[in-house]
Formats: structure tokens, sequence, C-alpha cells
């Protein structure tokens, strides 16, 4: 129970300065650990037109797995399927985009975006 609390602190904490670090670029939140059922949208970020989802993985320096091959293929179809539920919910007229954000310690890799546009539902 411990460690997962410190588990759950630190990604708390990581999606936290995750955010401050794209605020500070011009991104602008749109919704924060989002719940959809039993699914959850660590952060939705908007920039103009775009709408980026960011998965947020974060493990301590030296973690046997890395944050940056933490997300497997179940994951990020479940992602899809979370977001696609949202975009019912809310449609977003502009592009959509994934991204992976990586936390080891304070060290952050922002991986390259992914188009997701393909979700959105078009009227």
């Amino acid at each position: 129970m411990r460690r997962g609390e410190a588990a759950r602190r630190l990604g708390l904490r990581a999606e936290r300065l995750t955010l401050w670090l794209l605020w500070a670029r011009g991104w602008d939140l749109v919704a924060w650990r989002q719940k959809l059922g039993r699914y959850e949208l660590d952060l939705l970020l908007s920039r103009g037109p775009e709408l980026r989802l960011l998965e947020v993985k974060a493990r301590r320096p030296g973690a046997w797995v890395g944050a940056d091959t933490a997300l497997e293929p179940e994951q990020r179809l479940r992602l899809q399927r979370a977001l696609r539920t949202w975009l019912d919910r809310v449609p977003w007229p502009g592009q959509v985009t994934f991204q992976r954000v990586s936390w080891a310690g304070l060290r952050c890799r922002f991986h390259p975006p992914e188009r997701w546009d393909a979700l959105k539902i078009h009227p």
C-alpha cells in the first residue's frame, strides 16, 4: 500500500510539472485526470485548433522498467477508446494528437506527437 501511494504521488507530481511546462509553451488545459468509466485521460490540452492528449508516465531514477517503455499496446487501445468516448461528448473541430511524456526523477522526455484525427467523429 505504501509503495502504491508513493507511485500515485509521483505520477501526480509528473502530471503537474508536465502541465506547467506546456502551459509555459502556450497550451491551455482542457481536462486533467478525466475519468471515463474505468479509464482515465491524464491531460487534455489545446493550442489553437489542436487538441492533444498527453499520457504521462513517471518512474523513480534507476527503476527496473523505465517510463519510456511503460505504455503497452493494450494501454494505447484503452486510451484511444477513452478519447473516442470523450470526443463523442465534446466534439473537437480541429486536429487531434497524442503524445507520451516520460519522467525519470526530474528528467523529462517529450516523445514525438502522433496524429489521432481518425478518432474524431465527423458530422
